[in-house]
């Protein structure tokens, strides 16, 4: 599949009021919004498609079973009761309406990964061994939701993960491990300038935005060295920052804004997770699942 045919993403059952910035945040990431129907509009690559009730979700869904492409069902943040039902649908991905600009990037990222994965037809790392790759990026230049989504696809592949729901959360964990290591390593920001309100004028975006475009931080790197041995992954991630006191780190829910750093939500999907005496280097490490035995015979 195409890099070209990957922009493109078709928008269904959505209310106008929903349709309009979803389709100007999708514009706004260099892709093109089309409003139609899935049965009529085959060339977008994948779908996002709404659902405001219980009926609609099951309608969508039926969709999804008939469509080649990958979904994603879009449901209110209000109405709990439907995104628990979104949220363990098989055919496709779950967004929140109105999404957050970086939960909306990494849905794109990963429905675009499960297009080309659709088109590849095969698992390129299955029975994976033994692998040892290391890799650089220029801060400014660091696609770190794509990254993140191909480390975690590789590691599903290779037997790490055994359902989507565990490669997503190998991705969502890697992704903001790096974003620490990117806003409050290489880029020195200070969470302290986030806004306290909805209409405070967001002082950490702007001085991001600064840092990012000037070399002294923008040029830092971001290195990521990934081991694959047998049975078990090691993956580090290490930025070019002064670090931070690693004394303060909760492993539990409750660390998710120490620092604006979400500790547990990093750690939940690995086996173990360390940092250096720094604090500007993470260690994970992740051990593939014993094959489950078969059941007994006579034992159904």
């Amino acid at each position: 599949m195409s890099e070209e045919s990957l922009v493109a993403i078709l928008l269904t059952g959505f209310l106008e009021a929903d349709l309009a910035p979803l389709s100007e945040a999708i514009r706004g990431m260099g892709r093109e919004a089309i409003a139609g129907d899935p049965v009529n509009d085959t060339s977008p690559a994948f779908v996002l498609a709404a659902a405001y009730d219980e009926t609609s979700l099951r309608g969508q869904r039926a969709g999804a079973l008939e469509d080649p492409r990958p979904w994603a069902f879009c449901v209110p943040a209000s109405e709990r009761g439907l995104i628990a039902s979104a949220a363990a649908a098989r055919e496709g991905r779950l967004l929140l309406l109105p999404p957050e600009g970086r939960e909306l990037k990494r849905l794109l990222v990963a429905l675009g990964e499960d297009a080309k994965e659709r088109g590849a037809g095969d698992v390129a790392f299955a029975g994976l061994e033994r692998l040892e790759a290391s890799f650089a990026w220029k801060t400014s230049e660091f696609d770190v939701s794509r990254v993140c989504r191909r480390l975690a696809r590789l590691l599903a592949e290779s037997g790490f993960y055994e359902d989507r729901e565990g490669e997503d959360e190998c991705a969502l964990a890697l992704e903001e491990a790096l974003v620490n290591s990117i806003e409050h390593g290489n880029l020195a920001l200070d969470s302290s300038l986030r806004p306290e309100g909805p209409l405070a004028e967001d002082l950490y975006e702007i001085e991001r935005a600064k840092r990012m475009a000037d070399p002294e931080y923008g040029g830092r790197l971001i290195r990521v060295r990934m081991a694959v041995v047998a049975d078990e992954a090691v993956l580090t991630l290490a930025d070019e920052g002064s670090g931070f006191d690693v004394s303060k780190v909760e492993m539990s829910p409750s660390g998710l804004e120490v620092s604006g750093k979400g500790f547990w939500l990093i750690k939940k999907p690995f086996d173990t997770m360390s940092y250096n005496e720094k604090g500007n280097s993470l260690t994970l490490t992740k051990r593939r699942p014993r094959p489950r035995p078969a059941p007994a015979e006579g034992s159904r």
